[in-house]
């Protein structure tokens, strides 16, 4: 059996699943309900529909995970047989990567006896990398997309109330602005007003150019950080290690937090957020090292 712990941070996020569930349970299906009167629909559905349109579980059906070498890439092995992308293409990770190559084969021995697409967060990466951003057009447009993010990028809007909002986007969000203006001598705009936020062309010219010598895998990374943190810079200083998981987690929490700080943690629901921002983003670092 293969032990390592790193990989066990990442299943615990699966948590989440039964949020998940009850929000797909929410928006199957349709009744209508008579009130006061009127007719108006709302959500419902029942547990043989959500089984009806679920796709079929794949059961464990290998005994041993290891790591092996093909043509002087790292290969996961399945009981001798090498990982596949969805695309059917064999999974091949850069010699530069061991680590990266371990941890995706913990993710698969982590695995009971049905397999849990969610709990392949860095599988996931390296099959988005090898199964669409190898494509030119496509790594193309992903890179035009994540931009768009930058233009009103959460790090660059800074409230004036309340105190503690202030406080805290001061705090995580100043450092990653300073940071980003000196690496890649650009000049960030900030502001209080979110509809007048609009980056120079020049400092997106600038960001583009360094995005697009990224690997096909260190883009996907990114591409999932941003997605996740609702941020550009927080992706990127991710990615390029200028800032750790947990500092990337607090920054793009900041408004949750603050609402926490304000109104109280709402139980259970804000665990289950926290868990997953760290299991995508902690995937999201482990891909950029060395790729």
């Amino acid at each position: 059996m293969l032990l390592i712990g790193a990989s066990r941070m990442f299943g615990s996020a699966m948590r989440c699943m039964p949020l998940a569930q009850y929000a797909m349970q929410r928006g199957a299906g349709y009744r209508p309900l008579r009130a006061l009167g009127t007719t108006r629909t709302v959500h419902d559905t029942s547990a043989d529909d959500i089984n009806k349109n679920r796709a079929p579980a794949i059961r464990r059906f290998w005994r041993n995970v290891s790591v092996g070498e093909k043509d002087g890439a790292l290969v996961v092995l399945l009981d001798a047989r090498a990982v596949k992308t969805p695309g059917g293409t064999p999974m091949r990770i850069s010699a530069r990567q061991p680590a990266l190559a371990w941890l995706v084969a913990g993710e698969w021995e982590s695995q009971k006896e049905f397999l849990g697409a969610h709990s392949l967060p860095l599988t996931s990466l390296v099959s988005r990398a090898i199964d669409g951003l190898s494509d030119a057009s496509v790594r193309a447009d992903v890179i035009t997309k994540l931009l768009k993010y930058f233009h009103t990028d959460s790090v660059c809007l800074h409230d004036n109330h309340p105190r503690v909002l202030a406080e805290l986007q001061e705090r995580h969000y100043a450092p990653i602005a300073a940071w980003a203006r000196s690496t890649y001598g650009i000049d960030i705009k900030t502001t209080t007003d979110m509809f007048v936020l609009r980056q120079t062309p020049e400092a997106a010219d600038r960001l583009r150019a360094v995005v697009e010598g990224f690997s096909d895998l260190k883009l996907a990374a990114l591409e999932r950080a941003v997605m996740t943190a609702k941020s550009f810079l927080i992706a990127l200083a991710l990615v390029e290690q200028h800032i750790s998981v947990e500092d990337a987690a607090c920054a793009a929490q900041v408004e949750a937090t603050a609402q926490t700080q304000l109104w109280g943690e709402l139980e259970n629901a804000h665990d289950l957020d926290n868990a997953a921002m760290r299991q995508i983003l902690g995937a999201s670092a482990c891909a950029a090292l060395n790729a």
